[in-house]
């Protein structure tokens, strides 16, 4: 079981229509997890598909560090994380 679905244990489910998650590690790294697809990527924005709607990453000296079928690393600044 991953650290997110143990943390997930602890808190209370009122959506359960939401397939994604984000973890926003100090400003420096972020982890999403439910991406269906990579929309656009560069240095100060990054665009991902999810299920219902696209995710936005805004920040500074972005960059991918991990990238599978649905998860992804950013390291940067990161200044926004939102949807559209």
């Amino acid at each position: 079981m991953s650290m997110l679905d143990e943390i997930e244990k602890f808190m209370i489910q009122t959506d359960t229509s939401i397939n994604f998650r984000t973890i926003n590690l100090g400003g420096r790294c972020l982890y999403i997890e439910g991406i269906k697809s990579v929309i656009s990527f560069g240095t100060e924005e990054m665009d991902f598909q999810m299920k219902k709607f696209m995710l936005i990453v805004k920040g500074e000296n972005l960059k991918i560090k991990y990238l599978d079928k649905d998860t992804c690393v950013i390291e940067g600044k990161i200044i926004s994380v939102g949807e559209k």
